[in-house]
């Protein structure tokens, strides 16, 4: 072996002692990343228990006032907020629904005769509707019924099974009029 060849082997060696000799086990690059994860770790530890006792907490007080609201004297208001929700979850049924209750109206003004004047409508969840109101004499309210069951060839019907409840007389200052009360059934199938 030459000369130049041991001092490059003797180079190559003592750089690769040194390295080794002056390298640790975990070098500062591992120990940050170390420092990190184990923050980490405590931090979701610390974060979980937080969140354990707010949940402690939160049920704790949700308890004492679900005992408060079964009191008698809160009985009046939590039948109110239990009919409010009632109500809004058939306003959400009925929104959901496909039938345009828009197209009702309108159809139901145009098939009802311009004398008729009604009082109360009522339909329920199931499509049954009752109708109250007054016209000017019996033919007027036959002539109601007929419309209301057949609609006009250029106009359909929203009802179907239209039948005449009841009906009498009643005076309107010195006008005698004709009160009735009909009940059927929604035709949804139009108002799609």
């Amino acid at each position: 072996m030459d000369t130049h060849d041991r001092k490059h082997s003797d180079k190559e060696g003592a750089d690769i002692t040194s390295v080794d000799a002056g390298k640790s086990v975990i070098d500062g690059f591992g120990f940050v990343i170390f420092f990190i994860v184990v923050v980490e770790i405590l931090l979701l530890i610390g974060l979980n228990l937080y969140q354990k006792s707010r949940i402690t907490t939160l049920s704790e007080k949700l308890a004492a006032d679900q005992t408060a609201l079964s009191l008698p004297e809160n009985r009046t208001i939590n039948t109110q907020v239990n009919e409010v929700l009632d109500g809004s979850d058939k306003l959400k049924n009925v929104l959901a629904s496909k039938v345009k209750w828009s197209k009702f109206y309108v159809l139901l003004n145009a098939v009802t005769p311009k004398n008729v004047h009604l009082t109360s409508l009522a339909i329920a969840e199931g499509g049954t509707f009752r109708a109250e109101g007054d016209v000017g004499s019996l033919n007027d309210l036959a002539k109601l019924i007929v419309a209301w069951n057949q609609g006009t060839d250029a106009i359909p019907t929203p009802f179907s099974a239209i039948s005449l409840n009841n009906n009498g007389y009643s005076s309107q200052g010195e006008t005698r009029i004709v009160t009735f009360s009909v009940s059927g059934t929604v035709n949804t199938g139009v108002l799609q």
